[in-house]
């Protein structure tokens, strides 16, 4: 989708010049080296690294529960996680359908395009809000457990008395080191996504822009 080539010739060419829709719906199909390309191939990576996560878990799972236990948490969490990276297959599964419907825009090229960008934009705000909501839920857990755990021993066990302020001091560090993993997600986040697609979509929606204000001829 050569669309910057296809501006430049645009701006170039004579008022009788057949530079219509036809022309961009030809430049659309090089997808060798298109903008849509780079981000189906970003998301097939993505895709084939998270079956790979989902073949390792289980092992991740098998070895928590023998050697963990008592580490009701990290049981959990391994679970969670499985769960979460089958469910991103579904994410992933829509992604690529909406790129390979943008790389096979057939009518109203225009208009089709900046309508499956606004819609994979969207996807990308659903990944980032669901990336950043991993941490705290994690950080509820792995509380409410120790919590939990502490108020259970206490009712089973004769004489044994709750140390709070530890409970406290515990909390603290959790909430200090949470806040700052949480900062450096959101920034990290937002690198990676606008690396393997932001950079994409704005040069794409910017040479769209561009086009639409082009005569037609």
């Amino acid at each position: 989708m050569e669309l910057d080539e296809l501006r430049r010739r645009w701006q170039q060419a004579p008022p009788t010049a057949d530079l219509t829709e036809t022309s961009l719906k030809q430049l659309l199909k090089h997808r060798s080296t298109s903008l849509v390309e780079k981000m189906r191939r970003n998301a097939r990576l993505e895709a084939g690294l998270t079956v790979l996560v989902i073949m390792l878990l289980p092992a991740y799972i098998v070895y928590t529960d023998i050697v963990y236990a008592d580490e009701l948490p990290l049981q959990l969490w391994g679970k969670f996680m499985l769960v979460l990276a089958v469910g991103m297959l579904y994410y992933y599964y829509l992604k690529l359908g909406l790129l390979q419907r943008m790389a096979h825009a057939e009518t109203q090229v225009r208009q089709h395009l900046s309508q499956l960008c606004a819609g994979l934009r969207q996807l990308l705000r659903f990944y980032y809000r669901l990336t950043l909501a991993t941490g705290p839920f994690g950080f509820l857990m792995g509380l409410g457990f120790a919590v939990s755990k502490e108020y259970a021993h206490s009712r089973l066990t004769p004489g044994y008395v709750v140390d709070w302020e530890a409970l406290g001091i515990m909390t603290a560090v959790m909430l200090v080191g949470g806040a700052l993993l949480q900062v450096g997600t959101v920034y990290g986040t937002r690198w990676y996504l606008q690396y393997l697609y932001g950079q994409h979509l704005d040069r794409l929606e910017a040479s769209l822009r561009e086009l639409s204000d082009e005569p037609a001829g």
